[in-house]
């Protein structure tokens, strides 16, 4: 669990907000709900967030959107932030060596204070008041990618695979795989089946 922000530079512009304002609306959804994930949960999958090898401490957000790829450059910051330096649309496999400099650039150039920095939750707030498709099931389709991720996880730790839980729930890996990758509409009676197979208890609260 770390607390996003968005880097500026000395003329307090950011350019991770001028990269996800460049985002269409349901891109834009798909890359902050993977940043609200990477808040809030204590682990998160190399899917979603891992530390480039051969580089000044840089970390790679990613983001699949269709078959487009998009990318969150930046660096841990006093093991409390991760302060997202750039954006980019992958185009290979590869990272540009030119984004990864940019990144440890910036690292380096990272002289304002903390409060001076943006982060994930205003932006957020913010183009859901100027953008209707973004705030559009923006919190609803939220939940639902986090349960999605949260049961992988939970399978992943009891080593079971997708085909050993839809052999336990009488149904196809299919189905299993569409509940991981976005948990929309599911059922109370799924996600306790789901979590009984895992040897863990559903909890539900009101807040």
């Amino acid at each position: 669990m770390k607390k996003i922000r968005f880097y500026k530079t000395p003329s307090r512009k950011s350019p991770t907000e001028d990269f996800l304002d460049s985002l269409s609306s349901k891109e834009a959804q798909k890359v902050t709900w993977v940043l609200s994930l990477i808040e809030e949960m204590e682990e998160v999958s190399t899917k979603f967030y891992k530390r480039l090898s051969n580089t000044d401490g840089i970390i790679e957000v990613r983001a699949q959107i269709g078959k487009n790829n998009f990318r969150l450059l930046g660096f841990e910051y006093k093991s409390t932030f991760v302060v997202l330096t750039n954006g980019f649309k992958k185009k290979d496999q590869k990272v540009p060596k030119s984004e990864i400099t940019l990144a440890e650039q910036r690292k380096m150039n990272i002289f304002h204070e903390e409060k001076n920095m943006s982060d994930l939750k205003k932006y957020i707030a913010k183009r859901k008041k100027s953008d209707t498709e973004f705030a559009l099931n923006f919190d609803d389709g939220y939940q639902e990618f986090k349960i999605g991720e949260m049961l992988k996880l939970a399978r992943k730790e009891t080593g079971l695979t997708q085909e050993d839980v839809a052999l336990a729930m009488h149904t196809q890996k299919s189905a299993i795989s569409r509940i991981e990758n976005h948990a929309q509409d599911i059922r109370l009676s799924t996600l306790q089946a789901f979590a009984h197979i895992m040897g863990k208890k559903l909890k539900i609260q009101l807040i």
